[in-house]
């Protein structure tokens, strides 16, 4: 591994993580995908180090950005969808094998995630949600799942192996 130990590996990704989360406060018209990058990474912990490595690395993540984050309202999102679908993701990928019920179970995550997220926010602000809203967050979450598992699988194939000398 280029990176010697394994808490500095984590240390530098979790870097990583914070950067992607404090520019998504400073970036306001890529939010989406500066989070999308932070969960990456997360995604990353689980392929090297495992599942509850994974998990302790996303409590940290949320715990740092929570202090670090500029906009919280925002920040709900990393923690109730992306830092946390990483490792959901994980979960279902390896216990769920059909691929139907494996869709399925991934679109009923991102809703109950999406309805906690409104939830939340809409007591603090006001919020209409129309039809077309949550269509095209249906359509843009399978799109993401699709781009975190290409992601995902060039890491293993093409970078792991790179800095794993």
């Amino acid at each position: 591994m280029l990176l010697k130990s394994k808490i500095a590996y984590l240390g530098v990704l979790l870097g990583l993580n914070q950067l992607f989360i404090i520019l998504s406060s400073i970036i306001e018209t890529n939010t989406i995908i500066l989070f999308a990058g932070a969960a990456l990474l997360v995604g990353v912990v689980i392929v090297e180090f495992g599942g509850k490595s994974g998990l302790l690395f996303y409590a940290a993540s949320c715990l740092l950005g929570f202090f670090l984050s500029f906009n919280k309202f925002e920040f709900i999102t990393y923690v109730a969808f992306f830092g946390l679908y990483s490792y959901i993701k994980h979960l279902l990928e390896i216990k769920v094998k059909n691929k139907n019920t494996l869709f399925l179970t991934k679109i009923i995550f991102f809703n109950f995630a999406l309805i906690i997220m409104y939830l939340v926010i809409r007591l603090f602000i006001t919020i209409k949600l129309t039809w077309w809203m949550i269509l095209a967050g249906q359509i843009l979450f399978i799109v993401y799942d699709y781009a975190f598992s290409i992601f995902i699988n060039y890491y293993i194939t093409t970078i792991k192996p790179k800095i794993s000398r």
